[in-house]
């Protein structure tokens, strides 16, 4: 999901540089409605339901994943050209590999690289976009209003498909307890049990959007909310499409990978000394060393002190 929305700055620049061209995009189905109210999209296709492209014939051909999924679209679509991006994958490597931080250009950045041959430098890549259609939103705010009190309130993002980039749920527990401050907990399915047993006993108001809401649903109540804190995943992303002042809480991945929320109000808290980190470009379903340190030095404390100071900065409380 995370992927499919910093691409997004490349739909406007595209548009911009040739206003008559239809421009489609091909994804998997679930993150289709990420681009579905896109109004310069022409047409998203689902992956895996595309054969009809192949009977085109594309002016150009962009490819934003660049990996052996998509290398049989280079050989079988007809196009005049084809362009890419530097993945920056061997520095990525060197970085698990030695445990240290070798800055890369912001994905967004990297991106765009493949869009100098068009014409299109860097410098005309805006923010990331998700257009969510007005009755989504008004539904989520209705919903809002009704059960969580005027003033801030933290939109949480629960989800992340490693479990080496995920918070411990007692540790957002006690944190939401002492910023006092009302809640949404979003995620998929597979948060719904965590958000229930995060919100039992908690002293402040919590709305259970994990489970319920859909992407676009997310969106809305993220771009309602005072701030937003989040794992290493689509989240935060989604936290900069809306912008929304995010927080990310860095486990076994870190900030160098080139990954941070793009063009946004940013805090990123992490444990900078472990000399494990980082482990993994993506992760792992647990902790190669047995320990979680990663997530675990993040302590509810920590982080409270530094989320105060950065609502405070931005005079958001």
């Amino acid at each position: 999901m995370g992927d499919v929305v910093l691409t997004t700055p490349l739909i406007r620049a595209l548009h911009k540089r040739f206003p008559e061209a239809k421009l489609h995009f091909l994804t998997k189905r679930p993150y289709m409605p990420i681009l579905a109210h896109h109004p310069l999209l022409y047409a998203v296709h689902a992956w895996g339901e595309h054969a009809g492209l192949y009977q085109e014939r594309w002016a150009g051909v962009i490819d934003l994943q660049k990996n052996l999924r998509t290398l049989p679209l280079r050989w079988r679509l007809r196009y005049e050209r084809f362009t890419t991006f530097p993945k920056e994958n061997r520095k990525k490597w060197l970085m698990v590999r030695w445990k240290r931080a070798i800055p890369i250009r912001h994905v967004v950045e990297r991106y765009g690289e493949a869009l100098r041959p068009w014409g299109i430098t860097s410098e005309a890549l805006g923010p990331l976009e998700i257009h969510i259609p007005p009755e989504v939103e008004s539904k989520v705010q209705a919903e809002l209003a009704h059960k969580l009190p005027s003033g801030p309130w933290i939109a949480v993002g629960l989800g992340g498909t490693y479990q080496t980039k995920r918070w411990l749920p007692k540790y957002f527990q006690t944190l939401l307890s002492r910023l006092e401050l009302p809640a949404i907990l979003l995620g998929g399915k597979a948060e719904e049990i965590e958000a229930r047993l995060i919100a039992e006993g908690l002293p402040v108001p919590v709305v259970l959007g994990a489970g319920r809401y859909s992407v676009l649903e997310t969106a809305a109540a993220i771009k309602a909310a005072t701030v937003l804190i989040s794992h290493d995943t689509g989240t935060a992303h989604l936290g900069a499409a809306v912008g929304t002042p995010t927080v990310v809480l860095w486990g076994n991945t870190i900030p160098a990978f080139g990954m941070t929320p793009w063009r946004v109000p940013y805090l990123g808290i992490e444990a900078k000394y472990l000399t494990c980190r980082p482990c993994s470009k993506l992760g792992f379903p647990k902790c190669p060393r047995q320990h979680h340190d990663c997530m675990r030095a993040l302590t509810p404390d920590f982080v409270e002190k530094q989320m105060r100071a950065f609502l405070d900065m931005l005079g958001l409380v």
